[in-house]
């Protein structure tokens, strides 16, 4: 090239490569850098096309004859010396036109490199989240899972959320300062209930039963005692009432059908969840305390404790008649929490340290049938909070499977495993590449397991057989922190991951594609 033409490069690479800095914010890389280099030999090749296009005229008008005098058709000028111009006019268009292709060709590849760093720029912009894109129908066959939507951290560090709920696209996390309830396709809060001034979020049920749900409110030191039923869909509250005494018994709070059960000072009571009228009422005897309430729309199990014994009562529902009750394996204090109302699922978890620590089933009459122990040779099982001392997992019970996680050779768990509540055998085991966080049932009946991997990876596992069946595992460069003990809920297109303990600046709440 000449040195004009070098000029032109030099300018075209020094404008471009600036103007992409500049305006960029960063200079460039990959398809980008490409089209500058491209763009840089295409302007060089213009410059120097258009200079030798400019020398062509002159040199033509040289090699002419001059006009005839009429006297003299002799040139008078001096003649041409040197070998090398007599085909001076030749090679000066053939070089022009030869620099006009050659501009025109380095253009045109300019323009397809162009077209496609354009392409991959969007492709790119669709894979990391920075631009909304259309969500595929169920979170496993999304090709590019993402973190969709995060909510900021909230409150103080160590403070613990109070539950939360799922409906359709709506998830509700009870903080401290309130229910509030997010849009699972863009994380917009639709609604909230916030806490009155100097009071607290203390209680709310597991889940919710015909749409409706229930919190309870105290103030600092003093009982958790003002119960409210929220209407999930728009936020509404549906009555409010305060309750007397010592007010709730922690962990007694739930809803079946169109009841809502709570344990109280001294009694177990049941409100309707239109309007809150009692519908019965049973006395705890002398000398008991309730350990554990839940219920759904046909029968409500009740553990208590009575001296160093222990006993689960079935009671129904809507009218509070007893069907059954059952001496538990217990001689010294416990805990216990109900896993699963139908089939009959308890965990308990003795004093006694050669005593019942187990997952145990019992038939609808109420006759024991299977005994998990929590320690055994799959390692130490996870149960829900306040049966284990650490424990906030929700295992899943689910076609005749109890799935919890299972720790073995670390000090955290890193198994999911099912057993059968025919026999309590092992059913499948899984094991996970780092640590277990969370587990949820998929509407389409596989077994959801939130893994501590990266920004969090969601495994699918088949129900019959813990086979892995499709993951959701984003790849975004975007680091999304994961506390301890969170919950996974599924909702339509995903997940929404809830960090229910506060550790450091992790999102209060965040949604997996």
């Amino acid at each position: 090239m000449t040195r004009d033409g070098v000029s032109g490069a030099l300018f075209g690479a020094a404008t471009v490569f600036l103007a992409a800095g500049v305006l960029g914010g960063s200079w460039p890389t990959g398809w980008a850098a490409a089209v500058c280099a491209l763009v840089c030999a295409a302007l060089g090749a213009t410059v120097l096309a258009a200079r030798r296009g400019r020398r062509t005229a002159p040199e033509a008008r040289d090699a002419a004859p001059l006009p005839s005098s009429g006297t003299n058709d002799t040139d008078t000028r001096a003649p041409r010396t040197g070998p090398d111009k007599t085909d001076a006019e030749p090679r000066t268009a053939a070089s022009g036109r030869a620099s006009i292709v050659a501009a025109a060709v380095v253009w045109t590849l300019a323009l397809i490199a162009a077209g496609v760093w354009a392409d991959d720029d969007g492709d790119d912009i669709e894979a990391t989240g920075k631009a909304p894109a259309k969500p595929a129908p169920t979170a496993s066959l999304d090709p590019r899972p993402a973190v969709a939507w995060t909510v900021p951290a909230v409150g103080e560090v160590g403070e613990e959320s109070i539950g939360y709920w799922g409906l359709g696209p709506t998830v509700a996390q009870g903080r401290i300062d309130g229910l509030f309830a997010y849009d699972g396709t863009d994380g917009r809060v639709r609604w909230s209930v916030p806490a009155p001034t100097r009071e607290a979020l203390c209680a709310m049920t597991p889940d919710t039963e015909e749409g409706v749900g229930l919190i309870a409110y105290g103030r600092h030191d003093k009982p958790c005692a003002t119960l409210l039923a929220v209407r999930v869909s728009d936020g509404k509250v549906l009555w409010k009432r305060n309750l007397g005494g010592e007010g709730l018994v922690e962990g007694t709070l739930a809803v079946g059908g169109t009841t809502v059960l709570s344990a109280e000072e001294g009694v177990v009571r049941a409100r309707s969840t239109e309007s809150g009228e009692q519908r019965w009422q049973r006395a705890v005897p002398k000398d008991c305390e309730t350990l554990a309430v839940d219920a759904d729309a046909t029968r409500t199990l009740l553990a208590e404790q009575c001296g160093k014994g222990a006993r689960l009562l079935a009671l129904d529902t809507r009218t509070g008649a007893q069907r059954w009750t059952r001496d538990l394996p217990v001689e010294s204090d416990a805990t216990a929490a109900v896993v699963s109302v139908s089939p009959v699922v308890l965990a308990v978890d003795e004093a006694d340290k050669r005593g019942t620590h187990a997952f145990l089933v019992f038939d609808d009459k109420g006759a024991p049938t299977v005994t998990v122990p929590l320690s055994g040779p799959e390692g130490t099982l996870s149960a829900p909070e306040g049966v284990a001392d650490d424990d906030f997992l929700r295992p899943v019970v689910r076609d005749g499977l109890l799935v919890t996680f299972a720790q073995r050779e670390s000090l955290v768990p890193a198994y999911a495993v099912a057993y059968s509540l025919k026999d309590g055998r092992k059913a499948w085991s899984y094991h996970a590449e780092n640590q277990t966080m969370a587990l949820a049932a998929e509407p389409d009946g596989r077994i959801a397991v939130l893994e501590y991997y990266g920004s969090g990876r969601i495994t699918l596992l088949d129900l019959a057989t813990g086979k892995v069946s499709g993951r959701v595992e984003p790849d975004t460069g975007r680091t999304v922190g994961i506390s301890i003990y969170p919950e996974l809920l599924p909702v339509p297109g995903g997940h929404v991951v809830l960090n229910q303990i506060q550790m450091r600046a992790e999102p209060a709440a965040f949604a997996l594609r």
